[in-house]
């Protein structure tokens, strides 16, 4: 900068009328820079201090944890600085490098504030491996089943978190049985090398419930085919097999001997996973011909006894229509679906006590078309 500089005090200083004079203070000593250019003065102000001696200081021993890095914070007053060894140090004349040793090393610093006035320090810095954790594969259980969870670590503490469906997590095997898909969690650390813990996982899946369904209980005529039909599953089983065509299909055909009066099939349902729900449907067997029964009198108060009117098929296999008319020819119910009845309701309000018409249209397992009508009583 152009200008006359001046330094105060003039003690000790040598070249004070330039930018950059030379001071040898005996004490500490704020020296101050006056800049005169043509009348526009200017002022700033340094301080130099005058130890007795430099002094260096490092942190404490330590571990660090094998691929991580730290930063070395040094205490000292010092102007220059030398690292050794440089090893892993981010910079080897920095006041505060980074060090990211890949073995253990003891680290000198030696701070210098001028040619005879210096100092030492030492830090050890131990580098341990991360502590090791592995788990078992992924899996899953069907719901309500359990699962033994494996687990291998190298260090010296172990956890599992959640612990909900564990029955005990103070082990490496402990038995999981959640009620949900749960992801659980093996840490690990080491309380005398690395200090930062690792973790793997492991996810329990949980599969729902198979939900079985061997069909509604049902009526057959001896010695006529019977087709039954499951659902839930991806895979079935029937037992007993030896009145089915095929025991390992969803819709086998049973043909029961009159001999029998009734017969209780169990079907066992698959997942995919091979997960199982359990179902059962029973079989009356009738020694007459097809048939389509309908009582004559039902009661619908609700009390759990005789309060539906459904058509009871016998021998066979679908119910073409099932029609309920009051005795002004008006169409109160209907229905093609087996099983289902009327509640002596229509269009939400409860019909009167009285007679009422019903016709029903069939066919059995062989084809043929059964055609019935008749009438009903409505008690209330």
């Amino acid at each position: 900068s152009s200008g006359v500089f001046t330094w105060t005090p003039n003690n000790r200083i040598i070249n004070r009328t330039t930018a950059n004079p030379l001071v040898f203070p005996r004490d500490t000593t704020v020296y101050v820079v006056t800049l005169n250019n043509n009348g526009c003065i200017a002022t700033d102000s340094i301080q130099v201090n005058v130890l007795p001696f430099i002094s260096v200081a490092l942190p404490p021993d330590t571990t660090l944890c094998q691929t991580d890095s730290f930063r070395i914070n040094t205490v000292s007053e010092a102007l220059r600085y030398s690292w050794s060894p440089s090893n892993g140090l981010s910079n080897a004349s920095a006041k505060n490098p980074m060090a990211s040793p890949s073995n253990t090393v003891t680290y000198r610093v030696i701070a210098n504030l001028g040619d005879f006035c210096a100092d030492t320090a030492f830090m050890t810095v131990k580098v341990a491996p991360y502590p090791q954790v592995s788990v078992s594969v992924d899996t899953f259980i069907c719901s309500g089943n359990a699962v033994t969870l494996r687990g291998n670590i190298v260090g010296s503490a172990y956890s599992w978190s959640p612990t909900l469906g564990l029955t005990n997590p103070n082990t490496l095997t402990p038995t999981a049985s959640p009620s949900v898909t749960t992801a659980y969690v093996l840490s690990v650390t080491d309380t005398v090398g690395c200090p930062k813990p690792v973790s793997d996982t492991i996810l329990v899946r949980v599969i729902p419930p198979v939900r079985a369904f061997a069909g509604n209980d049902t009526a057959v005529v001896g010695s006529q085919p019977l087709q039954l039909q499951a659902t839930g599953g991806v895979r079935y089983l029937w037992t007993p097999s030896w009145p089915l065509n095929q025991a390992d299909i969803s819709n086998p055909v049973a043909v029961i001997p009159v001999i029998y009066d009734s017969i209780l099939f169990r079907v066992r349902a698959f997942s995919a996973e091979g997960c199982e729900g359990v179902d059962e449907v029973m079989v009356k067997v009738f020694q007459t011909d097809p048939e389509i029964f309908v009582p004559t009198g039902f009661t619908p108060n609700a009390d759990g006894r005789n309060d539906v009117l459904r058509p009871i098929p016998i021998g066979v296999s679908r119910i073409t229509y099932f029609r309920v008319y009051n005795r002004l020819g008006n169409l109160v119910f209907q229905t093609s679906e087996i099983g289902r009845g009327w509640d002596g309701m229509y269009n939400g309000v409860a019909q009167p006590s009285g007679t009422y018409v019903w016709t029903v249209e069939g066919v059995d397992f062989t084809g043929k078309v059964i055609v019935k009508k008749g009438t009903v009583v409505l008690i209330r």
